[in-house]
């Protein structure tokens, strides 16, 4: 049978990410225009099921998963965030059609090292609303299952749908109120 593909969202943002007005000292960014990035290893790990661009949305850089089942974003080792002191992540994403989208984040535990015995976990499930940047500040006591926050190393996407826009990636101190 003949199917009818009816578009009414726009199928990319026009519009930047909102810009972030935390104070610096209370932020800690794996990725945003707006503070001063730490090191990540990998946007797209080699176990992950996804493709990841470097882009520019109105000017500000952005990154682009297509491909997405789930992104494997890495900062291990001397790159692990200490997230102790932070209160809350941010991410900011937008889809023209994802019906979930989920955020998992992993520490490694005392030892520093993936599948050291130590490893803590937790993923956490959101519906987004099409055709819009979709901002989400998510408490770190929301992920029950990540025990410690000392050596954070992975960060994972899951998506309903194959392409996402992602930015401002940043733990921060709820001292600081994410605008």
């Amino acid at each position: 049978g003949e199917t009818t593909v009816t578009v009414t969202a726009a199928q990319a943002p026009s519009t930047a990410a909102p810009t972030p007005a935390n104070n610096p000292a209370d932020v800690i960014s794996l990725f945003s225009n707006a503070y001063t990035n730490v090191t990540v290893d990998t946007w797209s790990a080699s176990w992950d099921s996804a493709d990841v661009a470097d882009v520019q949305v109105a000017g500000n850089d952005a990154k682009l998963y297509t491909n997405l089942l789930f992104s494997g974003i890495e900062f291990t080792g001397a790159h692990s965030v200490d997230a102790t002191a932070m209160t809350h992540f941010h991410v900011d994403f937008w889809s023209a059609d994802a019906t979930t989208f989920h955020v998992k984040l992993v520490d490694f535990g005392a030892n520093n090292a993936f599948d050291g015995g130590d490893d803590t976990a937790h993923e956490l499930t959101f519906t987004p609303t099409a055709g819009q940047w979709n901002q989400l500040d998510i408490p770190l006591a929301n992920f029950t299952g990540m025990t410690a926050r000392a050596h954070v190393s992975q960060l994972i996407f899951v998506s309903s749908t194959a392409k996402v826009w992602v930015d401002n990636h940043v733990t921060y101190s709820q001292t600081s109120t994410y605008q």
